[in-house]
């Protein structure tokens, strides 16, 4: 089993109050169904988009996707990053909400681990 990350944002159908009141609502609809299939994600909404990242088995990160891509919600939908992974960010979470500034902080958070880690494999590979 392959372990993916997959991020993305869309654009909201709804005012900001709606689409934060929806989010909230996915996430109470999706935790049992993401934890069944071995996905960890988070969500957030602001300024009129959603932004998310799944994480799990690259086959049900794909299921998910599509049931995503399906969704009334919002539209515009565009994949950010769909790579494999060594370990998941946000095991401990099948379905959670992050503030957008948490939000922002974690994925700046990855990209600084991402390049420590290119780093030291470069640096590995030189001696």
């Amino acid at each position: 089993m392959r372990l993916w990350k997959l991020s993305y944002t869309s654009v909201a159908v709804a005012a900001h109050d709606e689409a934060l009141r929806q989010v909230h609502e996915i996430c109470a609809s999706s935790v049992d169904r993401n934890a069944r299939v071995g996905i960890s994600s988070i969500v957030t909404v602001h300024r009129g988009r959603f932004a998310q990242v799944l994480e799990g088995p690259e086959d049900a990160v794909r299921t998910v996707l599509r049931r995503i891509m399906g969704d009334s919600r919002h539209h515009s939908l565009v994949v950010l990053a769909d790579v494999p992974i060594v370990a998941r960010r946000y095991d401990s979470w099948s379905m959670a909400y992050r503030d957008p500034k948490a939000f922002i902080a974690d994925q700046i958070d990855d990209i600084l681990q991402q390049t420590a880690d290119v780093a030291r494999a470069m640096k590995t590979t030189r001696h």
